[in-house]
């Protein structure tokens, strides 16, 4: 979480901001999926609530619901507001021979499931594991954290976008 937090830059930021991205990074956003449902009293109020109002699909009701809003959701705003995103991850300015080997494998993490996560510069282990394959013993640790730092930064605004 610390390396999330510089992502975020959550000291300097008003509690407001902050508590929106504190409830992102702990997946405790009210108005998705399983966090909406706690007070339904029946398996039907559950069902509804836990159902798209977007697009009204039920993938909401699987374990990762911010999933189904940040990378599965096919109504047509949410959908097109991806494609540009995912266009500008495309843009992105590579300069050095780290970024050109980091950058185009953080674009795949993003997209793929819990791709999410990485936008918040919280990452699991399994992303780790798999950024590591890009790395070269010559890669220093400030380097790999400066181009970790300037990219998740702008992932942080397609998280903004898309909510």
């Amino acid at each position: 979480m610390s390396f999330a937090s510089k992502v975020l830059d959550l000291s300097s930021l008003p509690q407001g901001s902050r508590s929106h991205y504190e409830k992102l990074l702990h997946e405790r956003h009210w108005t998705v999926g399983h966090n909406s449902s706690k007070e339904a009293t029946t398996s039907l109020d559950r069902q509804t609530l836990l159902t798209c109002s977007l697009c009204s699909s039920t993938d909401r009701r699987a374990d990762d619901t911010y999933d189904h809003v940040f990378r599965l959701c096919p109504h047509s705003l949410l959908h097109k507001c991806r494609t540009d995103l995912n266009r500008q991850l495309d843009q992105y300015q590579l300069t050095t021979d780290l970024e050109k080997r980091l950058i185009p494998h953080i674009a795949q993490l993003v997209l793929s499931p819990d791709g999410h996560h990485i936008c918040l510069g919280k990452w699991n282990s399994v992303q780790l594991t798999s950024l590591a394959s890009v790395l070269i013993p010559t890669d220093t640790s400030e380097a790999i954290e400066a181009v970790l730092l300037d990219f998740s930064r702008t992932l942080v605004l397609r998280i903004d976008a898309l909510w």
